[in-house]
């Protein structure tokens, strides 16, 4: 998924197809992980054809072991902004923290926004209100 910044992300699952079709994870950015053996991670660009050294890649397995042996390989292949997650329950935890963190995110910046717009607001009533009690000074 492209980020705001041009950037993809991409979720990875290492661990075997046995073990991803018992169910993968997934949050806001990314509804799907995909699947690559740690083992066949070098074929990364075959099977993710659109991933580019800078992208965002992060890699889950079920104990951690798995997931950082695949970092370690695509590090040295290049990738610039790789990272493991680890074992399967605590990759799921911190996907979920990030999800939470990047609603708390959105919706701090819709608040400042909406003060902002506010703030605009009230400033145009002020300025029209004065220019009203102007009008009427006149007519007296």
């Amino acid at each position: 998924m492209k980020s705001k910044k041009g950037s993809q992300d991409f979720l990875i699952d290492v661990r075997t197809p046995a073990e991803f079709s018992t169910g993968s994870l997934s949050n806001d950015i990314h509804p799907l992980a995909t699947n690559i053996e740690y083992q066949s991670i070098a074929s990364l660009t075959s099977i993710l054809t659109e991933v580019s050294k800078q992208d965002k890649i992060t890699l889950y397995c079920r104990s951690g072991r798995r997931s950082n042996i695949a970092m370690q390989a695509l590090q040295r292949l290049g990738y610039t902004n790789v990272r493991d997650i680890g074992g399967f329950e605590e990759a799921k935890a911190v996907l979920r923290r990030e999800e939470v963190e990047r609603r708390h995110q959105a919706d701090r910046e819709f608040e400042e926004s909406t003060v902002a717009e506010d703030t605009g607001k009230a400033e145009e009533r002020r300025k029209a209100f004065g220019a009203l009690l102007l009008g009427l000074k006149g007519c007296e």
